[in-house]
């Protein structure tokens, strides 16, 4: 039998839907790759590698086409022979595999990496925000919100009334929403205009609406719980629509088709009228973290297993017709991830894990490798400043 024939069986192929089915699997593969039993059969080497090189190949076709039910087990599998075993990792950011510019929120204050690896610091800021283009960023910190150049250096500042939560870019550069004090405020990308959109909103970061040329729509949770739709020139409400949860993030579909929800244990997409096109549903002990679009069709996720210490990265597709039933798991590691960004080109992946004191970046199209920075912390540490938290990034533009 060829390769390509055993590819076709395989996928074919019922898998048992038994409840103790997995088990069983993972029985086999244990005991397949146990080193003390390796040990004691040390005679049969030329018998067992092949064996055991066999196996894994099956496996990995079998993890390939697994369903969502089967996550969990994708990842022990994947843990313990050493799919997803973390590369050396070189001790300085050297430059970024795939070019562009990143911008880090890191506890002493935003940075700009470029693609060569040299880093610039933009002041004393709690975080930034990337402009369309990279040709700016809006940063904010207490009570303050600063439009910077590149260099750092302010174009604009404007004092509010409350302290600066966050900030985002509308699509098109010409607006900037920021919360401050739980109210939605809209400024113009010039600093002038500013005026309050809504009085009280939830503990979400608003979402520009893109693909909408010089109409600036904006999506974000009330206090209500309530996703609106907002004009952010008129004030107009386009649209309101109640959840099946709660969310945590609004993401929208980078050609702006779609609005995606993420909750707790949930992912819901909607149409731009606000519609429900679809609901995938996690399972209970895996806590969805944040989301990241890779394109139109499909959604970078972090998992966070809740008893155990292994977090993981699937993409999930999310078209016009919903969610397809399997999950593509990327990237499984015994550490935290916090945070994912795409390059601009979509071949890579930067996922941030402040437990292993690294940036892992995962190059997702063939061949699939992994690179690795350590000592991430020291890298953007300002002297003197020992601030909680974890360099983050926060953008990553061409």
């Amino acid at each position: 039998m060829t390769e390509a024939e055993l590819r076709e069986r395989l996928r074919a192929t019922r898998i048992d839907g038994h409840p103790g089915a997995e088990q069983r699997a993972w029985e086999v593969v244990r005991s397949a790759y146990d080193p003390a039993a390796g040990s004691r059969r040390r005679r049969h080497w030329r018998i067992t590698v092949p064996a055991i090189a066999c196996l894994v190949a099956v496996v990995a076709i079998v993890l390939a086409s697994a369903s969502a039910p089967r996550d969990a087990l994708a990842r022990w599998i994947r843990q313990a022979i050493g799919f997803s075993a973390q590369p050396h990792a070189r001790p300085r950011l050297a430059g970024l595999p795939g070019g562009g510019r990143l911008l880090v929120n890191s506890p002493g204050g935003p940075w700009i990496v470029d693609a060569d690896g040299t880093r610039r610091y933009l002041g004393p800021y709690v975080a930034a925000a990337w402009s369309p283009h990279s040709l700016y960023v809006v940063a904010w910190r207490a009570a303050k919100l600063a439009a910077l150049d590149p260099q750092g250096r302010p174009q604009w500042t404007l004092t509010t009334d409350a302290t600066v939560g966050v900030a985002r870019w509308s699509p098109d550069g010409y607006r900037i929403a920021y919360v401050a004090g739980g109210a939605l405020n809209i400024v113009a990308g010039d600093g002038s205009d500013n005026h309050q959109l809504d009085r009280a909103v939830g503990p979400v970061t608003p979402a520009w609406e893109p693909g909408t040329g010089h109409v600036h729509r904006i999506a974000f949770l009330d206090r209500g719980g309530d996703v609106e739709l907002r004009d952010a020139d008129t004030r107009a409400r386009l649209w309101r629509m109640k959840p099946p949860v709660a969310p945590r993030q609004l993401l929208w579909s980078p050609d702006g088709t779609r609005l995606l929800t993420v909750a707790t244990h949930q992912l819901s997409v909607y149409d731009t009228h606000g519609r429900l096109i679809a609901t995938k549903r996690m399972p209970s002990a895996e806590i969805v973290g944040p989301a990241a679009f890779a394109t139109p069709d499909s959604v970078a996720v972090i998992l966070h297993p809740v008893n155990q210490p292994v977090d993981s990265i699937v993409v999930i597709s999310a078209d016009k017709r919903g969610f397809r039933a399997a999950s593509q798991s990327l990237f499984t590691a015994p550490e935290q991830i916090t945070a994912i960004d795409w390059s601009p080109n979509n071949a890579w992946l930067l996922a941030s894990s402040p437990s292993a004191d690294q940036w892992i970046f995962i190059h997702v199209t063939a061949p699939t490798r992994l690179t690795a920075v350590s000592d991430i912390d020291d890298q953007f540490r300002r002297t003197g400043t020992r601030a909680p938290g974890f360099p983050d990034p926060a953008g990553w533009q061409p």
